[in-house]
């Protein structure tokens, strides 16, 4: 727990490092942290970061302030209320607005008058789900997985009770079976570990009773026979992006920075059957592996510096491991099979097992020590039946020279314990004389 508690204080000064001022006012992050500019996507999470984490941070209310200025205002209600990317050429976009829209929710910024439009966000989201109950980047893309659990973790912090949930989750679900629990980019995809753990924390979160048959189950064993807690992948999963149907041809290119591991480590701890204790401590080993020195950390392979969204989703599966009561700073947290074990700070150092309650083991020394007198009174009662028995003395003698001083003995020993001495009175201390 203290490595756990120090890497998420190391990712949150990467980001404070990375803050950076807009031109025209505000401040944030871009998802390539060693960029100057900020983007509206990657600020947003920069501060869901410090909002999760129930970190301050100093620079919050001009990020707010960026986030304000860049939502979009226009009569057309497709439009109105969302936020672009830097690549979305000014239309504004799922990948933006889900996450925009998450973070106010979470930071409870709805009733803020320097804050975005919050209900114009929520009403944006709903615009532009498609009739089949799924999201693409804006209303008329081709539904994706990752878009429309984007969308519902948004709404699900905005409204758990709006019909377009219950339609998103029909979506993700209606052609999963046990044979096929996995989940890919998209629907006829072959399914990846990223995209079936992120449906699993979607699900989790939507509500239970949404999606609670055998076809979880499923899909949580699938993730755990196909995680390597060792890999730390990153990798870019690319699409085309037409606002004008999936018939027109495209007109930009998305892209979205995937770290699978510890979306994984968020689903498994969503098992409804408990989480697997060793995956789970695997997977943690692995993402607190290193310190987190610079904003260069853990970068795409071949890349110069890394993406903000690698530093987020690691950070997100710890924060969500902090949760976990009841363990606290310095304690040691034993995932097994079928039980966790919480070994506190002060006994850290103790193996395992001598903190396990067992069997008390007998010591004969010890138990002559304290029972020896017992012991002897023993011998001779046996030793005085011994010579009754062979005819050296009678029964007379035998109650008269062996039990009758045993029972006078235990007597005055049994007044003495209930009558205690009366103490000793403190001895007189000399006086001087004072020599006249």
């Amino acid at each position: 727990m203290a490595v756990l508690h120090a890497r998420l204080n190391e990712s949150l000064d990467v980001l404070r490092d990375s803050y950076s001022l807009a031109g025209d006012g505000g401040g944030g992050w871009y998802h390539d942290l060693g960029r100057p500019e900020p983007g509206t996507t990657a600020t947003a999470v920069g501060l869901l970061a410090f909002t999760e984490a129930r970190r301050p941070f100093e620079h919050f209310d001009e990020g707010l302030a960026y986030l304000t200025a860049q939502q979009m205002s226009s009569d057309d209600v497709l439009i109105d209320g969302g936020w672009p990317t830097k690549t979305s050429l000014g239309m504004p976009v799922v990948e933006a607005t889900a996450w925009i829209a998450r973070f106010l929710a979470l930071a409870r910024c709805g009733l803020r008058e320097d804050a975005p439009d919050l209900p114009r966000a929520y009403r944006w989201l709903l615009r532009n789900q498609n009739p089949d109950g799924g999201w693409g980047s804006l209303l008329g893309c081709p539904s994706r997985v990752w878009q429309t659990c984007l969308a519902l973790r948004a709404l699900v912090r905005l409204n758990p009770h709006d019909p377009a949930i219950g339609r998103g989750v029909e979506w993700l679900t209606g052609d999963r079976t046990g044979r096929r629990p996995g989940w890919g980019p998209t629907p006829d995809a072959p399914p990846t570990v990223t995209h079936t753990a992120f449906v699993l924390v979607t699900l989790a979160e939507a509500g239970p009773g949404r999606f609670q048959d055998e076809r979880l189950p499923a899909a949580h064993d699938w993730l755990r026979e196909h995680l390597d807690p060792e890999d730390e992948h990153t990798w870019i999963e690319t699409y085309d992006v037409s606002p004008h149907g999936g018939s027109a041809p495209p007109v930009w290119r998305l892209a979205l920075w995937h770290y699978g591991l510890p979306i994984a480590l968020l689903a498994m701890l969503r098992d409804p059957r408990g989480p697997s204790g060793p995956a789970v401590a695997r997977a943690f080993q692995t993402l607190v592996r290193g310190r987190v020195t610079g904003p260069r950390w853990n970068g795409h392979p071949g890349a110069a510096g890394t993406s903000l969204w690698t530093l987020w989703w690691r950070m997100e599966a710890l924060i969500e491991l902090t949760r976990l009561p009841p363990p606290r700073s310095g304690d040691l947290v034993h995932w097994l099979p079928d039980a966790t074990i919480v070994q506190l700070a002060h006994a850290r150092d103790l193996p395992l097992p001598a903190l396990l309650p067992g069997r008390p083991r007998v010591d004969p020394a010890g138990w002559l020590r304290r029972h020896w007198t017992v012991l002897v009174l023993a011998l001779v009662t046996v030793g005085s039946l011994g010579g009754v028995a062979a005819g050296v003395w009678g029964w007379k003698d035998f109650w008269l020279s062996v039990i009758l001083p045993m029972v006078l003995t235990t007597t005055h020993e049994a007044m003495k314990r209930r009558h205690p001495p009366p103490p000793v009175p403190p001895a007189r201390q000399p006086t001087e004389r004072t020599p006249v």
